[in-house]
């Protein structure tokens, strides 16, 4: 008999590999951080941020990295070693918590997205005071953040995604690009392979207790709105050949391809080394990561200074 993955299990697994990899390696350069910065007024851990700043060289370029784990999972922290290496290369990257989805809380996607959208406006009201560069802007997200940062820019450039999140005064602040790392894509795609794999409470937790709404599923899905040809800035999007999403990434690619409407850079780790696997680019010291970190930085400076 198939014993379906309960949440328990799911989460432990994830805080198993962060705790081994953070016990195990060091940020990148030199670094200054300031830590547990409050972008909402109710002062929880989930409305922090941290930014970090580069010791020495500044190039001017701000990053939002939203972190992942499957929408249920994940803390600031724990980016903190892959953030730092794009901040040895000059960028000022920050890293914001958002509530993790629960559906006996009411938390959704829906409401992690407001949570993207607090941290913006908070960002553009203290750009001053924190020196950051809200005009020259790239969103970053790994896997469920990935989602969430590609969506972000959807709302910024389709007003019936602004209607269903109930967005109603956009951040003024240039968003120049979106870097993905495994990115989810396809939210019905997504809930079909939940479906089969994890427990029914699970599946509510990822994806709401509207998980049967099609509607619903639909708007929280980013290929609904590519598939209606709307403007977005450029897109970096990776996965590797043992990425077990990979399906996400390269759906997108062949999206995109098909519409001849997006700027899409799409990168595919081929190694057929099995720990090069979903957002294998964290591991900044492998060579595989480090190239693939190198062609986002590429990218976005490319883009941002645009």
């Amino acid at each position: 008999m198939f014993i379906k993955v309960p949440k328990s299990f799911f989460v432990r697994s994830m805080a198993k590999g962060d705790t081994k990899f953070l016990k195990n390696h060091k940020t990148f350069g030199n670094i200054n951080i300031r830590a547990d910065v409050s972008y909402k007024s109710d002062e929880t851990q989930e409305h922090k941020l941290d930014i970090i700043y580069p010791a020495e060289y500044s190039n001017g370029v701000t990053i939002l990295l939203i972190h992942g784990g499957g929408y249920i999972y994940g803390w600031k922290e724990a980016s903190h070693v892959f953030a730092s290496y794009f901040v040895s290369k000059g960028f000022t990257v920050v890293v914001m918590n958002y509530r993790l989805a629960n559906h006996k809380e009411g938390t959704t996607f829906k409401e992690q997205i407001h949570d993207a959208f607090w941290c913006l406006n908070f960002l553009r009201k203290y750009r001053t005071y924190y020196k950051l560069d809200t005009d020259h802007l790239c969103l970053m997200g790994d896997s469920a953040g990935g989602h969430l940062a590609i969506m972000t820019d959807i709302i910024y450039n389709d007003k019936e995604a602004q209607d269903f999140f109930g967005i109603k005064n956009l951040p003024d602040v240039k968003i120049k690009c979106v870097c993905t790392n495994s990115p989810m894509y396809d939210y019905p795609a997504m809930l079909t392979m939940a479906k089969k794999i994890c427990s029914k409470k699970l599946v509510k937790d990822l994806f709401s207790s509207d998980y049967k709404n099609e509607y619903y599923i639909n708007h929280c899905s980013s290929r609904y709105y590519f598939k209606k040809k709307i403007k977005l800035e450029p897109i970096f999007a990776n996965t590797s050949l043992h990425d077990f999403f990979n399906s996400q990434a390269y759906t997108l690619k062949r999206d995109c391809d098909e519409l001849k409407c997006y700027d899409l850079d799409y990168f595919c780790e081929m190694s057929p080394d099995k720990k090069i696997g979903h957002v294998y680019n964290h591991f900044i010291f492998d060579k595989e990561g480090k190239y693939c970190n190198d062609r986002m930085i590429e990218f976005v400076l490319k883009n941002v200074k645009n």
